[in-house]
């Protein structure tokens, strides 16, 4: 996995959540709605600190604990029935899509990179 798609994922999540935001806020009247919004600008914001080569890791690490808050957060509301309409719910559920395939993005380009190179190790290096 490379970091382009990973930019790219950042960006489209972050726009869907943005939208999703505003649209359920014009369906349904409620400040809540707009959650996902919030989420969906801190994903841009984040987005453009990877543009610096030096900072895509950091960029990424945050990116990912951004969608681990909204899965967080829409996991948790969906299930203690927090919502107060069906749309809020279905809202919920469509947020915890799209972060939690944001995240899975994520956790893989950081464990790739993570990756320890074991061609040079020896078992007496180890110990």
């Amino acid at each position: 996995m490379n970091i382009e798609k990973v930019m790219k994922s950042t960006i489209i999540a972050g726009y869907l959540m943005v939208i999703l935001g505003v649209a359920f806020y014009l369906l349904s009247q409620f400040v809540t709605a707009l959650f996902p919004v919030l989420f969906g600008a801190s994903l841009l914001t984040i987005q453009r600190l990877a543009n610096n080569p030096s900072r895509e890791y950091q960029a990424t690490a945050f990116a990912a604990v951004c969608s681990l808050f909204a899965v967080m957060l829409g996991i948790s509301s969906a299930i203690l029935g927090t919502w107060t309409t069906f749309t809020s719910l279905v809202e919920q559920i469509a947020m915890v899509v799209i972060a939690a395939a944001h995240l899975s993005v994520c956790v893989s380009y950081l464990a790739n990179q993570a990756g320890v190179d074991n061609t040079m190790q020896t078992p007496e290096a180890i110990y």
